[in-house]
């Protein structure tokens, strides 16, 4: 994002560099990786939310996944695969209904064949509740494309899916099976 890019637009409204930069502040969602078919890597992490507001979170989120499609088109691939890390996440940080119905409305309208895999890690117990509620409103083609990577066993797909275990380990984040990469850094990937 280009520094003269920085202020208010002409309405008076925040411009769109600086919500980026503000949703983006503590790397709830960001790119990094790819998967062993040249697949980019979508991370999302809900325990790192940072603002209420859910119109720039619609935002940020539809900014991310047009950067992994860019990503995965480089490799000659139109999907992503998103991995949806629930470490440090708590209630306080649950998000509304409304902001859950807008992520499938966006994943499942706008993007709707975007997604080789989702794998969800470190589910708390109380996310398997709220994901039975949406679960109805879920397309069933998409259903088939989520993984829940819960203990070792949870993980294999995901290992698989990059080359195994020693490129998972290069390659992943320890959320999902591989070595620690390194901690995001906002102004870097900005």
């Amino acid at each position: 994002l280009e520094d003269d890019a920085k202020g208010a637009s002409s309405n008076g409204s925040e411009d769109f560099a600086a919500i980026l930069r503000k949703e983006n502040e503590t790397g709830k969602i960001y790119v990094r990786g790819y998967d062993k078919d040249g697949r980019a890597m979508m991370y999302m992490r809900p325990g790192n939310e940072n603002t209420l507001d859910e119109t720039n979170n619609m935002r940020h989120l539809v900014f991310q996944l047009e950067k992994a499609v860019a990503c995965s088109q480089k490799n000659g691939h139109g999907k992503i695969c998103l991995v949806i890390d629930y470490d440090g996440f708590s209630m306080s940080k649950t998000p509304s209904m409304s902001a859950s119905r807008n992520t499938l409305t966006i994943l499942q309208d706008h993007f709707c064949e975007r997604m080789f895999r989702a794998y969800i890690c470190n589910p708390p117990f109380v996310f398997r509740t709220f994901y039975n509620m949406i679960k109805p409103f879920v397309d069933p083609v998409t259903k088939q494309k989520v993984c829940w990577c819960v203990g070792t066993t949870g993980l294999e797909q995901i290992v698989d899916d990059v080359g195994g275990a020693e490129k998972a380990a290069k390659q992943l984040e320890k959320c999902c099976g591989g070595g620690h990469v390194r901690d995001f850094d906002s102004v870097e990937y900005n």
